[in-house]
């Protein structure tokens, strides 16, 4: 034999054999307790994901009640229907008693026994009593209190204004506030027709002028019936007039003894019968009344007794002309 195949065969004999091993993870994560992983994509981890919560509800959802539970839900069941019940009675009962009530109210108690007027001078409490329509016996909440305001008002021409309260159990009260101020209008026969500030007329054909009243110059009355607004022929002038009574009584005029009005332009107030402001236009009458009687205290101060015209242009210039 030759050297090179004994080489070879000492070679051979010598060098340990390869041997190829296999791993197995899961037997070896089975020594450990663990499972060995999953390998799966997204869109299988999405899937199996659904799937377990799918089962899960089903699980749940199928899974059979017990007796305990299915005896809570029909004591719960039974307990609501009971609250139910009992708010359906009381309010039934609340809505019943406050029938009664409002039924023995308008029928039974609160009746009139007692009728108060105050505040009256000029009609007695007897003719007051004849005009206005509220008897005793009636009950006090279905009483028409607008209705007989009104028709005190209207019928009884120098109440300026009638409010009628009820005080319980039994009372009505009315209060009387009468007319203050008292305008006159002279008639063709020389007679007087007497208005209020409202213009609402009090009386006609008086025979003389009430000396505290003031005196409406150069207006005619188309119609005027006691206890209704007076209509005047001219209805500028009546817009006018109506202007010049809310500018004086806002500033608490008293000494105004006449006011007349001729056109837009040309109005005029005298004051205790011996001074004539014009006025010019009925615009801005509060801030002229204020200048011209401002200019009238100064005036009254050297001569208390003068007489003459105030005129009171535009930007408050204001001139005196003395008789």
């Amino acid at each position: 034999m030759s050297r090179e195949v004994k080489n070879n065969k000492k070679k051979n004999s010598s060098a340990p054999e390869k041997k190829t091993r296999t791993r197995q993870p899961s037997s070896e994560l089975n020594d450990y307790g663990l499972e060995p992983p999953k390998i799966y994509n997204n869109s299988g981890k999405a899937s199996q994901a659904l799937k377990s919560a799918r089962e899960k509800r089903k699980n749940t959802s199928s899974a059979p009640k017990t007796i305990q539970e299915k005896r809570k839900e029909e004591n719960k069941r039974r307990r609501q229907k009971k609250i139910i019940r009992k708010i359906i009675l009381w309010a039934a009962l609340i809505v019943g008693i406050a029938t009664v009530i409002v039924i023995l109210s308008l029928t039974v108690f609160f009746k009139i026994q007692t009728i108060t007027i105050k505040g009256n001078t000029v009609y007695t409490t007897q003719e007051i009593s004849a005009v206005l329509p509220v008897e005793k016996e009636k009950n006090l909440f279905l009483t028409d209190t607008s209705s007989a305001e009104e028709k005190l008002e209207t019928n009884l021409p120098y109440i300026y204004d009638a409010q009628i309260s009820r005080k319980l159990p039994s009372t009505i009260i009315v209060s009387i506030k009468e007319t203050e101020k008292i305008y006159a209008i002279k008639n063709k026969d020389k007679t007087y027709t007497l208005l209020d500030d409202n213009f609402k007329v009090l009386e006609i054909g008086a025979a003389k002028r009430p000396k505290k009243s003031v005196l409406i110059k150069k207006a005619a009355l188309n119609t005027a019936t006691a206890g209704n607004t007076a209509e005047f022929t001219n209805k500028k002038t009546k817009e006018n007039l109506q202007k010049i009574i809310a500018a004086a009584k806002k500033l608490k005029l008293n000494k105004i003894t006449e006011i007349y009005s001729v056109d837009i332009n040309n109005n005029y107030i005298v004051n205790d019968g011996r001074i004539t402001i014009k006025l010019g236009s009925a615009d801005d009458l509060e801030d002229k009344l204020y200048s011209a009687f401002a200019a009238i205290e100064k005036i009254e101060e050297q001569n208390p007794q003068s007489e003459g015209e105030l005129t009171v242009g535009s930007g408050k210039q204001i001139y005196f002309t003395e008789k």
